[in-house]
Formats: C-alpha cells, sequence, structure tokens
C-alpha cells in the first residue's frame, strides 16, 4: 500500500513542545455533568488552575461545516463526498455524538469523527469560536457498516510520526490520516494478534471494543479497550500485543477515554461514572484514584492531548540556547522525510561545534563535527535503520556546552 507523507513542516518546533509535557486537554462529554448525549467539547487545565472551556457545542439543527479544502459552507452536517458508502446506523447514537478525537498541536487542530458520520473534521482552535472542518475529498469510512455499532470509530489519536491513527470498534479498520492541505487517508485493514496473545485476543467482540488509543515517544500506539485490557500496536506491521488488564479498578468502571499525563502515566476516564478519574501506570498497569474528594468530575467518552508516553527521557531546555541572542538555528522539513533534512545556522560564532542526533531513551543515533563559519546551511542524513519517532537534535560548542537543543520527528 502506499505510504502518506504528511505536508513538510518549516517552522521550528520548540523544545517547549519536545519533551515538556502539556498540562492542557480535551474531551468530549455531555452538557452537563452524567449526560450520556456525548457532544459537548470542552478544553481543561489538568491542574485545576482554571475553570473548563466549552469549545464547541454541535447545534440541534442547521449546524455550519465548512469544507477543509475551499474553506466554504457544506450544505449539510451529513454530506458525505461518496454518497455510495451510507453513514453508519445504530438507535442508541444520535447523529451528533463523538466518541473519538485526537488533538494535532502543530495546526492547533482537535480531529474527530461523529459516532454515526463517515467524515473526518476537525475543529480549528486558532480562534476563540472554533469552526468545524469536514474533509470532503474522502471518507474516513470508506466501507460498509457492520451492523449495530462494530463499525463505530470510538478511537484517535496522533502518532509521533506524525500521523494521525483511528480505528473501529472492532478493530478490522485501522485508518491513517495525514493533515497537510489536503487530508489523505488510508484504511490499513485489520489489527493482526502478536503469537503471545493467547486467548487475550485484540478480536475478541465487545470485550476489546470502547476505549481510546494513545502515543508514545517511539512510535507505538496502545490501545486501552473498555473492559481494561491494553494492548501495544505496531502501526507499521497492525500486530496489536496483549501488555495485560488494568488493576485496581472496578468492575463496573468502563473505560471510554485516555491520555498521557506524564511519561509512564496514563490519565483515563468513563462515560458513565462522574465519581473520579484514574491513573494508570503504563508500565506495571497498576491505577490509583485521581480525585479523592467528592467533587464530581464529567463523564467522558474521549480524551486528547499533545503528550506522548515516555517522552521525559531526557531534560532539554525551554526555549533554544543561543549564546549571543541574535544567533539562530532551522530545521526543515520537520517532520522528516527520507530520512534526510537541513539544519540552517544563522549569525554562528566561527568555530567547531558537534550535532547529534539521539532517540528519546538517550542513545545517539548520529554525531557529526561541524565547520561553522557565520550563517551556513548543513544537509544531515540519517542512517536508513533509523525507525519513524521522536527523536531530540543537539547542537554543543568546542567546549562541549549545549548550545542548542529540539525535537525533529522522522515520518517515514
Amino acid at each position: 500500500m502506499k505510504k502518506i507523507l504528511p505536508a513538510f513542516v518549516l517552522a521550528i518546533l520548540t523544545a517547549a513542545t519536545a519533551f515538556c509535557q502539556s498540562k492542557k486537554y480535551f474531551a468530549v462529554t455531555g452538557e452537563q455533568y452524567g449526560s450520556v448525549n456525548w457532544i459537548a467539547f470542552r478544553q481543561f487545565d489538568a491542574e485545576g488552575l482554571s475553570e473548563p472551556k466549552t469549545l464547541y457545542v454541535p447545534a440541534e439543527t442547521n449546524e455550519v461545516v465548512y469544507d477543509a479544502l475551499t474553506k466554504s459552507p457544506v450544505l449539510s452536517s451529513t454530506k458525505d463526498a461518496d454518497q455510495t458508502v451510507k453513514p453508519q446506523t445504530c438507535s442508541c447514537i444520535n447523529q451528533r455524538m463523538v466518541a473519538a478525537i485526537a488533538y494535532d498541536a502543530l495546526n492547533n487542530r482537535l480531529y474527530y469523527t461523529p459516532m454515526l458520520g463517515n467524515q473526518l473534521r476537525y475543529l480549528d482552535l486558532s480562534s476563540d469560536k472554533p469552526k468545524s472542518y469536514a474533509v470532503t475529498t474522502q471518507l474516513l469510512k470508506n466501507f460498509t457498516n457492520q451492523p449495530g455499532e462494530a463499525s463505530v470509530v470510538t478511537r484517535m489519536c496522533f502518532s509521533a510520526n506524525g500521523f494521525g491513527y483511528a480505528l473501529t470498534n472492532d478493530n478490522q479498520h485501522f485508518i491513517q490520516f495525514s493533515t497537510q492541505k489536503q487530508n489523505k487517508i488510508v484504511d490499513l485493514g485489520n489489527l493482526i494478534d502478536a503469537k503471545t496473545n493467547g486467548e487475550h485476543s485484540v478480536n475478541v467482540q465487545f470485550k476489546s471494543w470502547g476505549g481510546d488509543l494513545i502515543a508514545d515517544a517511539n512510535g507505538a500506539l496502545y490501545l486501552f479497550a473498555m473492559q481494561r485490557g491494553v494492548f501495544k500496536i505496531n502501526p507499521s506491521t497492525k500486530v496489536a500485543t496483549y501488555l495485560g488488564d488494568i488493576q485496581n479498578i472496578p468492575a463496573d468502571y468502563t473505560i471510554n477515554a485516555a491520555m498521557v499525563e506524564d511519561d509512564a502515566k496514563v490519565i483515563v476516564a468513563s462515560s458513565t461514572n462522574t465519581a473520579t478519574y484514574y491513573r494508570v501506570d503504563l508500565i506495571t498497569l497498576q491505577a490509583t484514584v485521581v480525585n479523592n474528594s467528592s467533587k464530581q468530575v464529567y463523564n467522558v467518552s474521549d480524551f486528547a492531548n499533545e503528550n506522548l508516553a515516555f517522552g521525559r527521557k531526557e531534560a532539554v531546555t525551554v526555549s533554544p540556547k543561543i549564546a549571543d541572542n541574535k544567533s539562530s538555528v532551522s530545521i526543515y522539513p520537520n517532520p522528516v522525510t527520507s530520512h534526510n533534512f537541513i539544519v540552517q545556522f544563522n549569525n554562528f560564532t566561527n568555530g567547531k561545534y558537534m550535532i547529534q542526533v539521539r532517540q528519546a531513551e538517550g542513545k545517539a543515533i548520529l554525531q557529526n563535527e561541524l565547520n561553522i563559519k557565520g550563517s551556513q546551511s548543513q544537509h544531515i542524513i540519517l542512517p536508513s535503520s533509523a525507525t519513524s519517532g521522536a527523536y531530540l537534535l543537539k547542537i554543543t560548542n568546542s567546549k562541549g556546552e549545549n548550545i542548542y537543543t529540539n525535537k525533529i520527528i522522522i515520518a517515514d
């Protein structure tokens, strides 16, 4: 299958968004506590310093949705690019309900899909009143829907490789999408059980349904199923490896939303329970209560934020450190394609510098000594063995002092 590459990113990704974990997150909830009409898009501050902000609630009628390519209004909120593919039907779900969202921090968009729809949509969060845009050139679900909720997309996230991924309840459609101007969508097919899964198949009806997807800094995805099972997914092979069941969560607490808090800590929530959220250790799968007070929380159909699991393996400066404040560094394209990219040095003091590219866990995959004179471009070729994912690029001077740190993403 032809591989899709995300759009080139010419802007520098700052170190603040590299491995400093964000406290901002998004959720789809009901209109009020306890409501199972999951239509309200909200933004939260994980530290509780501000009240939740309601971003968007689809109108009961005459919802205005804009075309992602032309930016013009779409005549109907249920309009599809190909009417031969009938939308999902299920009596327990209304047209506006959403159970899958993913935050694209690079473009400040919140991607989603209606539970009964076939479209990929996103909220543009760059304005005070976000608008909803629909991808009309391709369908997110370009296949015949199965009866009931089997074909409903209930899981979605962005990977370290820059792609978004969506997953149907029955795990038969693992869908990859890009965020470039004309979004490209590919149905990669069904998830495949690892040989070690045994009776814990990712394709067991209902048991592996629902829940959410998260991503780590090394390119893997993790499926948190509604019934507390956790699977690690390799997006390249589609192999899902059963890691175990989450412990210390009540049997009647369904897991419907998950997001990375920091490193191996994942916050999970239920779509029906308003008592508390749980913090899960991704390594031990042990859960602890997040909120011990009697304060009610929103029940959530899905979470989203920009954090990647296992992303704090090396401390970095909050912003690039350039000694004289006149020098600067640019990296492009980022995400990196074809294993090569350009580093542009501007107004550097003449001398020798060392450039390193390291994996998230600290292992160097490239180290080159450069002789920089003022301003110049340096073509960097990464080893072919470098897999997709997030890496740290560091530049040190002749004294070994770290003068620049930033994140790059290898997309192929």
